[in-house]
């Protein structure tokens, strides 16, 4: 008997992490344009969310030619770091007595007659030898601040790093530091090469920069300066369904949607049959049909003709749901939404997937198996040096048509009757382990242990 525990443990714990096949899952579809790198992404297709059995797409698993599940990770793609190409600026150098200190320096700046001239005067300076101290930059012309200024140099190969300052001000009298003591220029060691071309900095915005060079000995000459943008966030595009709703009998004003599938929506468009309407909207969702509607918001909704041209309400934003049922209710004392269809353009962003591409090909993407428990990665654990503002490059990967491998009963949230099995066994076995230990206890207590 005293094995009897250790062994129901460990085929429940072997019941419970054993890969599921390929052949057990709902559907498949297949991944296209691979080529021989290691990590891949790929975009969750619309009819994952359709047949998977969990809204969180625990179920979806990845597997090669050889039917092995391979490593996968989730990736959130809401939003797209860009940085706008840099901006080229003009420059000026500033050559005066190697004496004399940033605050002594008088600049004037003209533009006359399609020239540009600067003016520089230096108060207090002992010595008449000429230096490189600087250079002034001109970014009056952008509409938008900087986050960064980059450098190019005349000579072919530098090899010195020379500490320099970047000022910023818009009327070359007064100036803010943006930087300080930020070495410039390159280095070579033991063949390797270090180069620091840029200043970057808060954003901010400027007609002016000043860059001097904090020891005039060790100015670099320079043939180009760019201006660098801030990087710019831009929304990853939606994906958008369709649908028609359904009108509620017997309640007038009420509009059913089932969706079809369990999609992240985070945005809804509601198109009104009828121009010159205006509607107040309350929305509702539920996961099943039998469970209690919820509140997600409310909304404004209007179609009007105004000079010539017709005024549509912008999109409801709402967070992240992936329940499958929606409730639209239009109050009619208000004047309803008139007669004809109501239109409902459902958005959501979809999720990507990267995975390892172990094994020979061709590799699946399946997706609805009900008996299936999460085995997703963290993509900080799948791809190595994982950072969210600075990701590797991976190359994309597409899907084709949907493949029917169970079918749709795969899918469909059953009884496992071999896992209750087992865990009635388990309960069982500690039922008797309590019972013998109780029997072994009042058998001590008897004199003589009889």
């Amino acid at each position: 008997m005293k094995y009897l525990l250790p062994a129901i443990l460990a085929i429940a714990s072997l019941a419970a992490t054993a890969a599921e096949p390929v052949e057990e899952f709902a559907f498949a579809v297949p991944i296209e344009g691979l080529g021989s790198d290691a990590l891949y992404r790929v975009t969750i297709p619309q009819s994952a969310y359709e047949s998977a059995a969990f809204a969180d797409l625990r179920d979806l698993r990845i597997f090669n030619g050889g039917g092995e599940s391979v490593p996968y990770a989730f990736r959130s793609v809401e939003r797209v770091v860009q940085r706008p190409a840099p901006i080229d600026l003009a420059f000026f150098a500033l050559r005066g007595p190697g004496d004399v200190r940033a605050d002594q320096l008088d600049l004037s700046f003209d533009k006359a007659g399609g020239k540009v001239s600067v003016r520089l005067d230096t108060r207090g300076a002992k010595t008449a030898q000429q230096v490189l101290l600087g250079y002034l930059i001109d970014a009056s012309a952008l509409k938008t601040p900087l986050a960064g200024v980059e450098f190019d140099w005349n000579a072919p190969q530098i090899e010195q790093l020379a500490p320099a300052r970047l000022e910023a001000g818009d009327d070359l009298k007064h100036w803010t530091t943006l930087a300080t003591d930020v070495p410039l220029g390159a280095l070579s060691h033991a063949g390797q090469r270090l180069e620091r071309k840029a200043i970057e900095y808060a954003s901010h915005r400027a007609k002016y920069l000043r860059l001097i060079w904090t020891d005039a000995s060790r100015a670099i000459e320079l043939k180009a300066v760019r201006g660098l943008s801030p990087e710019q966030t831009a929304q990853q595009e939606r994906a958008w369904k369709e649908i028609v709703a359904t009108p509620d009998a017997g309640k007038p004003g009420d509009y059913l949607v089932d969706t079809g599938g369990r999609y992240p929506l985070d945005r809804l468009a509601l198109r009104l049959p009828q121009e010159n309407t205006v509607a107040p909207v309350q929305l509702f969702s539920r996961d099943k049909p039998g469970d209690k509607w919820i509140p997600v918001t409310r909304a404004v909704v209007y179609r009007l003709r105004q000079g010539g041209a017709e005024l549509v309400s912008p999109d409801v934003a709402i967070a992240a749901n992936t329940h499958r049922y929606w409730l639209f209710r239009v109050d009619p004392a208000a004047g309803g939404i008139g007669s004809g269809p109501l239109g409902v353009r459902l958005g959501w962003t979809p999720r990507e997937i990267v995975f390892a591409a172990r094994g020979n090909g061709p590799f699946r993407l399946a997706y609805g198996n009900a008996k299936a428990s999460a085995s997703a990665l963290s993509i900080e654990t799948l791809v190595p040096g994982w950072r969210t503002d600075q990701e590797p490059k991976m190359p994309a990967a597409s899907t084709g048509a949907a493949q029917t491998l169970a079918g749709e009963g795969a899918a469909r949230q059953r009884t496992d009757l071999k896992k209750w099995g087992l865990w009635a066994a388990l309960l069982a076995a500690v039922a008797l382990l309590a019972w013998m230990a109780w029997k072994l206890s009042v058998q001590m207590q008897k004199p003589g242990g009889q």
